[in-house]
């Protein structure tokens, strides 16, 4: 265990449910740690195309634009693949957060069909790619089942599944509360529904595999490099970076829920939001497969946006949750999720937490992916906590665009990109809405 995890772990509650090693680095990182390219690698002088920020979407688009030919240099402030894309729940769907009757009222009906569309386009692209080229990722085509925390969520979800089946061939399975055990051995539901075609990855190693793929189709990878600078240059872009700068003939923002300050007019737009995740101790697999027997992926309707599923080599429960909006430790995360999987499962009261950790879902204003061009920059972010799929899918979009592709048209395009309001990067509010959500938990009761 580093100096770190110790540090943080004598800080935790005595209450904390942590086992004696304890680590707060996802459990991911056990089999896939973030790049470690050298902190000394060159830097060039000049490329094609520069991206900022190299998770899911950064690799995606340098995949696409090396292979075109392009001279791509991909940076990051962090090792590659250290946010949020080595450090999600690994679940691999089609959904958006806003619903076909939100949209049409927003965008009119046939738009609205065609953005819940894209979400099935974003998830059959990245498995397309996944099975492609042979991405050794753990990848299974699982399903994921919705619980309802109230009857009227139920039967809201049943109307909408219903719905997405006639409009745009969205593949569901309704579950009655009798039938729930099936999937998930809890109590606390009322039904759910299935969405047959979602599935599993382990997100580190579907990042560490596009990595590898980009580079190998030329691109340049540079971690623990931060842009302090973006600025028009002639024709192009200068980047500034402490090792030196880069003048880049375009530029893709591609930094999502750690977007920094180089790019305020970005900034303003996109409210990191963190996530909290806790991993068990090693279980008897026959405890696992009886937690979870249908071996979906798990997530649920009360506004605690619990998710959680197996490991998977069958063994743990990784389980997420949003443990507070404010900052807070890992160390501090572990027994408010460890005791929100309790009330779920009781008999993991006594199971000890082996990782705690976290990372950054990124919200635009309206919680819609967000692609596009501002002041020559291309970007694609703002997925809203259902990046897997979409992130590669967009980082490929943006990258045809970049190359004046057709085919880089997408029904998220021309949609605006209103800032937040009276917000510059720092979230001064979220004790307030902290503050609001502890009362619709105790509302729904989700303590």
């Amino acid at each position: 265990m580093t100096a770190r995890n110790l540090a943080t772990l004598r800080a935790a509650p005595a209450a904390a449910p942590l086992a004696p090693d304890a680590s707060f680095d996802p459990w991911w990182w056990e089999s896939a740690a973030p790049d470690a390219a050298p902190r000394d690698a060159a830097l060039p002088q000049r490329c094609d195309v520069a991206i900022v920020g190299a998770g899911y979407t950064g690799a995606a688009a340098a995949l696409t634009l090396a292979r075109a030919g392009r001279d791509v240099l991909l940076l990051d402030a962090e090792a590659p693949g250290f946010g949020a894309s080595s450090r999600n729940g690994g679940m691999i769907g089609s959904g958006h957060r806003v619903g076909l009757a939100a949209l049409s009222d927003l965008y009119g009906p046939e738009r609205a069909r065609a953005i819940l569309r894209e979400g099935l386009a974003s998830l059959e692209f990245t498995a397309g790619l996944i099975e492609r080229e042979g991405l050794d990722c753990d990848f299974r085509r699982c399903g994921r089942f919705r619980g309802a925390w109230r009857p009227a969520d139920y039967e809201a979800m049943v109307r909408e599944a219903e719905t997405l089946g006639r409009e745009i061939g969205l593949e569901t399975a309704v579950v009655p509360r009798a039938e729930q055990h099936r999937e998930v051995a809890t109590d606390r539901y009322h039904g759910g529904v299935v969405y047959l075609r979602h599935g599993a990855v382990h997100p580190a190693k579907l990042h560490r595999g596009l990595l590898a793929l980009a580079r190998d189709a030329g691109a340049t990878v540079v971690g623990h490099t931060p842009v302090t600078g973006l600025a028009q240059h002639g024709e192009g872009f200068l980047l500034t970076t402490p090792r030196g700068r880069v003048a880049a003939g375009r530029v893709v923002l591609a930094s999502n829920g750690y977007t920094g300050p180089a790019t305020p007019w970005f900034r303003r737009r996109l409210l990191p939001i963190s996530s909290y995740i806790v991993a068990t101790e090693a279980l008897p697999e026959e405890t696992v497969r009886r937690l979870i027997p249908g071996g979906r992926m798990i997530v649920e309707t009360r506004s605690r946006h619990c998710y959680y599923r197996a490991s998977p080599d069958g063994r743990r429960i990784l389980f997420g949750a949003r443990a507070a909006l404010r900052r807070i430790s890992p160390a501090q995360a572990a027994p408010r999720n460890h005791r929100l999987m309790a009330q779920l499962f009781p008999e993991l009261a006594n199971v000890r937490v082996s990782h705690s950790w976290s990372g950054y879902v990124c919200f635009p204003r309206d919680h819609m992916p967000q692609i596009g061009e501002h002041e020559g920059i291309h970007f694609a972010l703002g997925y809203s906590g259902s990046g897997v799929a979409m992130a590669p899918y967009l980082g490929h979009k943006v990258a045809l665009k970049v190359l004046g592709d057709r085919d880089g048209a997408t029904a998220f395009d021309t949609r605006p990109f209103p800032p937040i309001p009276f917000y510059a990067g720092r979230p001064w509010f979220l004790p307030f809405l902290d503050l609001y959500y502890r009362m619709r938990d105790r509302v729904e009761g989700s303590a």
